[in-house]
């Protein structure tokens, strides 16, 4: 595929952000340890704010030029004052803040400071000054180092205020207006000015943009401006990561606190649209990005374009035109380590008898992928809608399974049995039981035991078989392989882990611990775009038994992807590919147990332009729900 590097076009560079003066505001009321603290009247100096250069939590979109934005300073907008000494050592719950007094593209800001415990601030100190104060609680967390994995720290959020902010833009609106009051984050540390008595006077000076903005204009594969947008996902972009107020830097070698994936949806009820020459704005963080990928959706399509590389600069804003984006269609493969893998798991879906049996119509297709699920995580007409990943000891049903005995076919929807063939299923070969129930050679018509994926798709125009543990294993010896989580077409999560072909160095971030969600990055629109392998976590069924264990992404002992090869061990046992927050291991399991499959492509047809042609009850299925 040719990837086109990207031209951008910066507009003016950092808008100079004033204040001169200040009033005293928390977050909340909540006085933390402070109430016998040194507490400084805080008066400050900064340089007013320009047009064309936004600076303030008040960014519109000019109503003549969409590239210009015009930025004032609003009434109560507010800065986190902090003392950079503190560190994570003050106990105090909320942030001390400076609020502008009136608006205008100069104001004057007051408030109040203190150190932690009873200290006094000295004319030596360094003091800490964030935009946008009203953010904490919402893109910002005072986050605290919890731990380290491979010697690499992450961080956790802190019931105390600290020097460490945790910054997360994942999900934007796409607004110039809301990215001034969530996204526009500023900084500027600076001594004291004066000190005299419980009076501080201080000047701030420029605020220093710590992000870039990016407006985007999208046009279809035929050149139509795009004006319905349901959703814009912009992939192998950061869009979250930990500040230090002391050091004015992000902190670096933490790759589990850095999301690299940003979501625009737009409010309720309201579309992103192009019309008009209108700008879709993001806030992101500054660096060379490469392999970037942005989706577009509208309705049950969508439509993609690719960058190489790009790289953006601390506060600039940039402007591009996303025009001729193609359309993104379902493949019956993606390719992994050389590997051609189905982009769903093996599924039956639909009544008993007949229903649909083949590949599920998506990677993150998972059975239960969207059911109510009330405070005791049972389902619950009145429920928060979840996925069965966080449902107690959810049940499978005939009408949707997605977990298969080793080589069972005839008694498959039998969910209360353990049936299973010790026969080698590695080779297009069906058996049945004969004499004494020895499994023995039979024709297809005639099944009851083998490869149920061959089985079922022999006669399909996509062919697939179940993955050897040779296939398997490549994934485990040789692929990178991250904790990832998909949206479905419901808006619930789904967990598992995302496969990619390795470069030099190898990523493999496997187990991740439990209650560690926070390390999973979404790969949603890198699935959709059929870009890398996404297995979702999906447990196993004991013999004998419905009931779905180990799926569950709040058990203490760990949830797990479990799945099954065609390989067996011994009789009774099979080759099984198990990963999670407490498992990354190929092992031998129960072939009574019922396990996830994700097949292997055969052989497909194609049409006249060398387009697979996929199977219609596949396509059917998928359009049915609205998959695409």
């Amino acid at each position: 595929m040719n990837k086109t590097k990207i031209l951008l076009l910066a507009i003016t560079g950092m808008m100079a952000t004033a204040f001169t003066a200040c009033q005293s505001d928390d977050i909340d009321s909540a006085a933390g340890g402070d109430a016998n603290a040194n507490v400084y009247n805080v008066t400050a100096d900064v340089d007013a704010a320009q047009d064309n250069q936004p600076g303030s939590r008040v960014l519109s979109v000019d109503a003549t030029n969409k590239k210009v934005l015009h930025s004032t300073w609003a009434a109560g907008d507010k800065l986190i004052a902090f003392v950079s000494s503190d560190g994570t050592s003050n106990t105090r719950t909320s942030y001390w803040t400076i609020a502008a007094d009136k608006s205008g593209k100069g104001s004057t800001f007051t408030g109040k400071i203190a150190a932690k415990g009873n200290a006094k601030v000295k004319a030596t100190d360094d003091l800490c000054f964030f935009y946008p104060a009203d953010a904490v609680g919402k893109s910002i967390e005072p986050v605290t180092e919890t731990g380290k994995d491979d010697g690499k720290p992450y961080h956790d959020e802190s019931q105390k205020i600290s020097n460490l902010l945790g910054l997360n833009m994942t999900r934007q609106d796409g607004t110039a207006e809301t990215i001034g009051k969530l996204y526009d984050y500023q900084y500027k540390q600076v001594k004291p000015k004066s000190i005299v008595g419980s009076n501080l006077n201080v000047s701030i000076g420029n605020m220093k943009r710590i992000v870039s903005l990016w407006g985007l204009r999208f046009t279809d594969n035929n050149n139509q401006i795009l004006t319905n947008i349901d959703s814009v996902y912009i992939s192998n972009v950061k869009g979250s990561d930990v500040f230090n107020l002391s050091t004015g830097s992000f902190v670096t070698n933490n790759p589990a606190d850095e999301s690299m994936n940003i979501v625009v949806t737009p409010p309720t009820g309201q579309k992103v649209s192009s019309a008009g020459g209108k700008y879709t704005y993001i806030s992101l963080f500054p660096g060379t990005y490469t392999d970037v990928l942005i989706m577009v959706y509208v309705g049950n399509k969508c439509y993609k374009k690719e960058y190489a590389s790009i790289t953006f600069d601390e506060g600039k804003v940039y402007h591009t035109d996303l025009l001729s984006m193609p359309e993104v269609l379902p493949q019956p493969y993606v390719q992994v380590q050389g590997i051609k893998w189905a982009t769903g798991n093996f599924i039956h879906y639909g009544p008993e008898t007949g229903g649909y049996w083949g590949i599920a119509p998506a990677q993150w297709w998972i059975s239960r992928r969207a059911v109510k699920l009330g405070s005791d995580r049972k389902p619950a007409a009145n429920g928060t809608l979840q996925s069965s990943q966080f449902e107690s000891s959810p049940t499978q049903t005939t009408d949707d399974v997605d977990l298969f005995r080793f080589g069972d076919i005839k008694n498959a929807l039998k969910l209360d049995k353990g049936t299973y063939t010790p026969r080698d299923i590695t080779v297009d070969k069906y058996y049945a039981p004969k004499v004494l129930g020895i499994h023995q050679e039979v024709d297809r018509s005639q099944a009851e035991f083998g490869d149920i994926v061959r089985y079922y798709t022999a006669d399909k125009k996509q062919k697939y078989r179940m993955p050897t543990e040779a296939d398997i294993t490549n994934l485990y010896n040789k692929a990178n392989a991250i904790p990832a989580y998909c949206m479905t077409e419901q808006g619930t999560f789904v967990y598992g882990a995302y496969f990619t072909t390795a470069g030099a160095i190898r990523v493999q971030s496997f187990p991740t611990r439990v209650n560690s969600l926070y390390k999973y990055t979404n790969v949603t629109a890198l699935v959709r775009a059929n870009k890398g392998l996404f297995l979702p976590i999906t447990g196993r069924r004991m013999d004998l038994s419905p009931t779905m264990g180990y799926r569950d992404m709040t058990y203490r002992a760990g949830a797990y992807g479990q799945y099954m090869t065609s390989t067996a061990n011994t009789v009774a046992l099979s080759r099984d590919f198990l990963f999670g927050p407490t498992k990354w291991e190929i092992s031998p399991n129960a072939k009574g147990q019922a396990k996830a499959i994700r097949p292997v492509w055969i052989s497909g047809e194609e049409d006249s332009n060398h387009k697979p042609i996929l199977d219609q009850d596949y396509k059917n299925l998928q359009n049915t729900l609205k998959i695409w």
